[in-house]
């Protein structure tokens, strides 16, 4: 045990484990079955009796103001850092100090939603908009209350005794969420049916540390004359304040319930949260057991910390739509909308448009081939067919790169399949034939762009893809330099946020129109030469984001209504990824566990990020083993499946490597495969060089 969860225990050991049993309290409610006989009315506390957090109730709060930073924002931009977590302090001391002042109805307790809603009253001025923030606020509150608590089995058999036996059971909470919130948390631990009444002190507007709750509830139920007994976790509130007002009252005293209390309180004092060792606990949460399920565990949590990045920039950034690229960001699309119905608050989100736009390599190429009557058609023409084909250019690899059918060129394309470039545009029929059928399919381009709304309307549009060297946004750029050379205005702004970074994302940021940027990647990125590493390639990371149930875009056809929609190859039909279902599962059980972890975002993000690049620079045997039988999908036109690993030989190193990169394999998982592994500490610090 690391020292602050060492200090935290023993501090709470010290302070409740001698503690005994007397005549105020009890450890068990078996002790009471004979003592409640004579009362009329038993009335229960709720937090720490019959149910308990899993972490702090700061951290709860924590939670809240995080997420809130993340999806609100006001009308000058993002909020203030710090304001929704601070106003639960000052200000809802101020808040409950002018209730206190009024002469019509004295409040001591104030409703959260009040907090809130004060808090950003300068920040929202509009007041449905604001409203529905705090409707947000309030009910990721709560589903975040909902997944940390944990019933108190024994009590819960105690009440259905009691009920049994006719007794009149209420519950009273000092708690600043209204009855109405606290009722699905009632419902989840089977408590709801079991009491006659509910009070809250922020709908009764008293709490119990002023006694005047008990007060109230005499005056609601005519219960003044009653034999009355409370019971609850703390001594002022559910003891002394009673006792005070008339009733009978007990102190529910179970010393390891107060050890935890007081160990989670104690660790956020310490400020545990925030060290070093706090991060690893938390990977090492995600990671335990098997290692092929630890592995995807992670990979999925990488996906959820990027997925809250993607909302996070969608929503300060006041984007207007968000686009998901097919094949591999689709991922992020069907996580996001998971994310967001698990917040307990889709329906008061202020949300962007979200969507799924088709497109490729080979599409951003088409989109930017000149025509025949341009000078550089031979040349990009070569050009690409060497990229993506990586052969000579000639009329059968120009039909592969481009995904042109045969027919496209009529009788001429089956006669002169191995024609080379050259020859080609010797022949004034071939070429014309072969520059028709390319802009044709450009214009099928164009079209699905225009009819996606892409240029045209005065909008901000987050582009989310896994990512690697962001082309599809260089071709996107172009296109838009050839629009404003052809004098159409282009009125939309283009952002690309990307997973993930390789050698060549620097070069491409160069290469972008005014309207169109790239943020810096959000997980695995180009400052820390580990992550330059693990970005060498990323036949790693491939098969658990590519969409396998489709394979290559290859054309835009009309449909029945004259809609374009995307053409794609048929789905691979291998056994060699992890299916979406297995990773929308899993994220949505690390999202659980991200929720509950007294981590601040940042630092679980960037605990995340460190062990995925930590497994995937220094693999060890049991990621070896988690991969086997994983394929990944290369080639930039049609897809092909290969195997994440090939031999690399000591007497061949150089050429291996060389081969590893060119063959888009696994660089630092097949040295480990080839018992070469205890050379990638330093073939890590090499790539870290080299791709500065």
């Amino acid at each position: 045990m690391v020292a602050p969860e060492r200090a935290a225990q023993e501090a709470a050991r010290r302070k409740f484990a001698r503690l005994g049993r007397d005549a105020n309290n009890f450890t068990h409610p078996d002790q009471l079955s004979a003592l409640l006989s004579p009362y009329q009315l038993v009335s229960f506390d709720l937090f720490d009796t019959l149910i308990w957090r899993e972490i702090a109730l700061e951290d709860v709060h924590l939670k809240t103001a995080e997420f809130g930073e993340r999806v609100i924002c006001g009308e000058d931009g993002p909020l203030p850092a710090g304001l929704l977590m601070h106003c639960r302090q000052r200000h809802q001391a101020a808040l409950k100090a002018i209730g206190m002042t009024q002469d019509a109805e004295f409040r001591n307790e104030v409703d959260l939603a009040e907090v809130f809603d004060s808090a950003l009253a300068p920040y929202i001025t509009d007041n449905a908009r604001r409203a529905l923030a705090v409707e947000a606020l309030i009910s990721y509150e709560l589903e975040t209350e909902r997944r940390t608590l944990v019933l108190n089995p024994v009590m819960r058999d105690f009440l259905v005794r009691l009920r049994a036996h006719g007794k009149t059971l209420i519950l009273v909470s000092d708690m600043y969420l209204r009855e109405r919130w606290l009722r699905p948390i009632l419902e989840d631990h089977g408590l709801d049916d079991l009491f006659d009444h509910v009070f809250v002190s922020c709908d009764m507007g008293v709490t119990k540390n002023s006694g005047l709750m008990f007060d109230r509830i005499d005056a609601q139920l005519g219960s003044g004359d009653w034999r009355r007994m409370h019971l609850g976790d703390n001594w002022i509130n559910d003891v002394l304040r009673p006792r005070e007002h008339g009733w009978d009252a007990l102190h529910y005293f179970e010393s390891e319930n107060e050890i935890r209390k007081a160990r989670l309180d104690h660790l956020t004092q310490l400020g545990a949260h925030r060290r070093p060792a706090a991060a690893r606990r938390l990977i090492s949460q995600i990671t335990e057991g098997d290692p092929t399920e630890g592995l995807v565990r992670l990979i999925s949590a990488g996906f959820v910390s990027f997925t809250r990045k993607v909302l996070a920039t969608a929503q300060q950034g006041r984007f207007d739509r968000v686009l998901f690229l097919t094949r591999d960001g689709t991922i992020y699309h069907h996580l996001l909308r998971q994310l967001i119905a698990d917040t307990g608050a889709p329906g008061a989100l202020n949300l962007p448009q979200f969507q799924d736009l088709a497109f490729s390599r080979r599409a951003g190429v088409l989109l930017t081939c000149p025509d025949l009557s341009a000078p550089g058609w031979e040349d990009y023409i070569r050009l690409h067919v060497r990229w993506m084909q990586d052969e000579e250019a000639t009329q059968g690899s120009i039909i592969s790169a481009f995904g042109l059918q045969p027919e496209e060129l009529g009788p001429l394309a089956e006669a002169n399949d191995g024609m080379p470039i050259k020859d080609i545009m010797a022949d004034a029929a071939m070429s014309s034939a072969l520059n028709a059928a390319l802009q044709a399919k450009r214009q099928r381009v164009v079209d699905y762009l225009d009819q996606q709304d892409l240029f045209a309307p005065d909008q901000r549009i987050l582009l989310v893809d896994i990512g690697y060297s962001g082309t599809v946004l260089k071709s996107l750029s172009e296109h838009i330099y050839a629009l404003e050379a052809g004098g159409r205005s282009v009125r939309s702004r283009l952002v690309l946020m990307m997973f993930a970074a390789n050698r060549y994302y620097a070069g491409n940021l160069g290469r972008m129109h005014p309207r169109a940027a790239m943020l810096d990647t959000a997980m695995i990125g180009r400052a820390d030469w580990r992550h330059r590493a693990a970005a060498l390639n990323f036949a790693w990371l491939e098969p658990f984001a590519v969409d396998r149930s489709r394979g290559s875009l290859r054309d835009f056809r009309a449909d029945a209504s004259g809609r374009l929609q995307p053409v794609f190859g048929p789905g691979s039909a291998k056994v060699g990824s992890v299916s979406r279902g297995r990773l929308l599962s899993t994220a949505s059980a690390m999202d659980r566990l991200l929720r509950i972890s007294p981590l601040p975002d940042a630092t679980a993000d960037a605990a995340i990020a460190q062990a995925i690049t930590s497994h995937f620079t220094a693999p060890k045997r049991a990621t070896l083993k988690a991969v086997d039988g994983l394929t990944h999908q290369a080639g930039l036109t049609e897809i092909t499946e290969g195997s994440l690993l090939t031999r690399v030989r000591p007497w061949r190193l150089q050429s291996d490597l060389s081969r590893c990169v060119y063959e888009d394999r696994w660089v630092q998982g097949s040295m480990a495969a080839s018992h070469l592994g205890w050379l990638n500490p330093l073939l890590n610090r090499l790539i870290g060089l080299l791709t500065q």
